[in-house]
């Protein structure tokens, strides 16, 4: 009955990260106009969903040991621009947040592929891989505006924050291309081609891998 209540409490992290990353993308680009306000939300949604993380992917113990220091540092760094006006600050929050973000993807990813995992787990697991994906690249596109002027060109001045670039991002995964925003600097135009191949590639190779993978309904073992 206890292992029963943990696997129930991992399912519902993993539910729970995905509605975090779900309105990270549809929510708050919608309701949230003030640039410092969706900073400050932001924050705490990196937070919560780093938390969620963390429980959704707690048997991997291995990745816990890299996942957890990184999701310290990356928490400590966000909240500590408020108190230390450092202009390091914000490009060290972001490049913490995305090796986490990465680390996290990495562990979703065991849960999707590994041995043992329930159809529903896995269904669940890869449409939070897919979003981490998404919002990774936006962070990285962040990362290359701020460093790099003019990286971009077209309607970069829509959205406040990491906004646009999650609006960018999933343009660009998705292969939709609307033109809007254009990379013109190397570098962007590299993060640009990496992402829009991963679009293309995960639902054609990596969603056909996850349906071949067995499952304890329909492994051998439980059909004996």
């Amino acid at each position: 009955m206890l292992k029963g209540g943990l696997l129930l409490s991992k399912d519902h992290s993993m539910a729970l990260l995905l509605g975090l990353l779900a309105c990270t993308v549809f929510v708050v680009p919608v309701v949230v106009s003030s640039e410092d306000f969706a900073h400050r939300v932001t924050n705490w949604l990196v937070v919560a969903f780093l938390l969620c993380g963390l429980r959704a992917v707690a048997e991997y113990r291995r990745i816990l040991l890299v996942l957890v220091p990184l999701s310290v540092v990356a928490i400590v760094v966000r909240f500590a621009e408020w108190f230390v006006p450092n202009a390091l600050l914000p490009a060290l929050g972001e490049i913490s947040t995305l090796l986490a973000m990465l680390v996290l993807a990495v562990a979703v990813g065991f849960t999707v592929f590994g041995s043992g995992q329930s159809l529903r787990e896995r269904i669940l697991g890869a449409v939070v891989l897919y979003l981490l994906i998404g919002i990774s690249f936006a962070v990285v596109y962040e990362i290359v505006a701020v460093h790099h002027s003019g990286a971009f060109s077209g309607a970069t001045d829509l959205d406040h924050g990491v906004a646009r670039w999650v609006y960018f991002s999933f343009v660009t995964l998705t292969t939709v291309g609307f033109g809007d925003m254009v990379p013109t600097a190397r570098a962007a135009r590299a993060v640009t081609i990496l992402e829009a191949l991963i679009g293309q590639l995960y639902p054609a190779i990596i969603l056909a891998r996850l349906g071949s993978q067995p499952t304890p309904e329909n492994s051998p073992q439980e059909r004996q």
